[in-house]
């Protein structure tokens, strides 16, 4: 099982229990369409990011940002943020190297997901 004490832990469960209620069941749920969702998201990121459509980069990410930020997955969350950033500002800057920190960063999260045992 993943450290829960980490200062930077890839999903405070602490956080998350407070946001689903200690809703287990919910919490699963969750994970579960994260799983399934995140190569869309990833997918839809990286083809903005590709064809420099910056509005693009906004609306995934941030759509995304907001997935990590209901899970507790602050890293994941600001990784997200960085790019949604960049495509709100039109900053072509180092957009390969935010992809592959938030591509790192939400393979945590779904490794986490994957060991996650109530």
């Amino acid at each position: 099982m993943p450290d829960l004490n980490k200062e930077n832990r890839v999903v405070n469960m602490e956080e998350l229990n407070e946001i689903m209620d200690n809703d287990m069941e919910l919490i699963q749920d969750c994970f579960a369409d994260f799983l399934s969702d995140l190569p869309v998201l990833l997918g839809e990121i990286q083809n903005a990011i590709l064809g420099k459509n910056f509005q693009g980069m906004d609306e995934s990410a941030h759509k995304l940002k907001g997935t990590l930020r209901y899970l507790a997955a602050e890293p994941a969350a600001n990784a997200a943020m960085a790019i949604e950033n960049a495509g709100r500002n039109f900053d072509p800057d180092n957009l390969d190297e935010k992809f592959s920190t938030l591509e790192k960063e939400c393979l945590k999260v779904a490794e986490f997901i994957k060991g996650f045992h109530p």
